[in-house]
C-alpha cells in the first residue's frame, strides 16, 4: 500500500464511522497492517501525519503540565467567590481548565489537596489574604468530609469521570459509566416506572446519551421529567457531543424547564 491509499481507507473507515476520526489500532485492523508497514510510508508519528493529510486533527494528545499558579489562582477565585471551600462542581461550572481529572494525573494534585497547598503557596501574597484566611478557618475540613446530599454526592462523582476513549456505541458508554459508579453506589439497571439506564442507590435515576439528535434531546427531556416524577430528582449524562450549538441549546431549554416546574436535576457534558 503507498500513501494514497492509506488516505483512501482512513477515508473509507472514516465514513463508517459515521464521520467520526478512526482510532489507530481499528484503523490498522481494517486495513489488515501491523505498525510497521505505516511507519515505512509516514516515519514518525505515521498515524498523526495520515490523519492531517486527511484533514483531521489528530488523535495523539500533546499533554503540557499547566503552570501550578495558574490552577492555584482558579481554585482561589472560587474560594473567594464563596467565602467557603468550592466543591469539583465549582470548578467544572466555571468553566476551568485543566480539568480536575486532569490535575490529578498530570500535576499529580488530589482535589481535597488544593487547600493545603494554597496555604504553603499564597500564605504572604497580599493578593490573596482574604482567601488563606478563609482556607485556614476551614482547617481540617475536606470535601470528602462535607455533608453534602446523596444527589450532590453523586453528581460530584460523575464530574469526576472521564470517558477512556471515544466509542463508536453509546452502549460503551453505559458500561464505562457503570463500571465507574459501582465501586462507590449500589446500581440497578432499567428498573422502576420510568426506566433509566442506571438507578444509583434504588433512588437517583441517570441517563446516558451519544452525541444525540434533535429529537433524541427531545426525548431526553421528556425521560428527565418523568424520572424527576417518579424518583424526585434526575442526572443526565451526554457523551460525544459533535454539534456544541445543539447542545447549548438543550442547556438552556434543560435549565428553564426544570426551574418552572421545580424540578431537581442535572445536565453533564463529557
Amino acid at each position: 500500500m503507498d500513501k494514497n491509499s492509506f488516505i483512501d481507507h482512513y477515508n473509507k473507515l472514516k465514513s463508517i464511522n459515521k464521520g467520526e476520526k478512526p482510532l489507530y489500532r481499528d484503523f490498522l485492523q481494517f486495513c489488515g497492517i501491523n505498525k510497521r508497514k505505516l511507519d515505512v510510508i509516514f516515519g514518525r508519528d505515521a498515524y498523526s501525519k495520515l490523519q492531517e493529510l486527511c484533514g483531521d486533527t489528530p488523535n495523539k494528545l500533546i499533554i503540557e503540565k499547566t503552570p501550578i499558579s495558574q490552577i492555584l489562582d482558579q481554585y482561589g477565585k472560587l474560594v473567594r467567590q464563596n467565602s467557603a471551600l468550592p466543591v469539583i462542581a465549582d470548578w467544572v461550572q466555571a468553566g476551568f481548565k485543566p480539568t480536575i481529572d486532569g490535575i490529578c494525573k498530570v500535576n499529580n494534585m488530589k482535589w481535597s489537596e488544593f487547600p493545603t497547598v494554597f496555604i504553603k503557596e499564597y500564605t504572604g501574597k497580599s493578593e490573596w489574604i482574604d482567601v488563606v484566611e478563609i482556607l485556614k478557618a476551614n482547617r481540617g475540613i475536606t470535601n470528602s468530609n462535607i455533608k453534602f446530599g446523596m444527589f450532590e454526592e453523586i453528581v460530584n462523582k460523575l464530574h469526576t469521570w472521564t470517558p477512556d476513549r471515544k466509542r463508536v456505541i453509546e452502549e460503551g458508554y453505559k458500561i464505562e459509566i457503570r463500571n465507574f459508579l459501582e465501586r462507590y453506589f449500589d446500581l440497578e439497571e432499567e428498573v422502576g416506572e420510568s426506566n433509566p439506564d442506571i438507578l444509583v442507590n434504588r433512588k437517583y435515576p441517570v441517563e446516558i446519551k451519544r452525541d444525540p439528535t434533535q429529537s433524541e434531546y427531545d426525548r431526553l427531556l421528556g425521560q428527565m421529567i418523568r424520572h424527576n416524577k417518579a424518583f424526585g430528582s434526575a442526572i443526565a449524562i451526554v457523551v460525544n457531543v459533535s454539534s456544541e450549538d445543539r447542545f447549548r441549546k438543550f442547556q438552556k431549554l434543560f435549565v428553564e424547564v426544570h426551574d418552572k416546574l421545580g424540578m431537581k436535576a442535572e445536565l453533564i457534558k463529557k
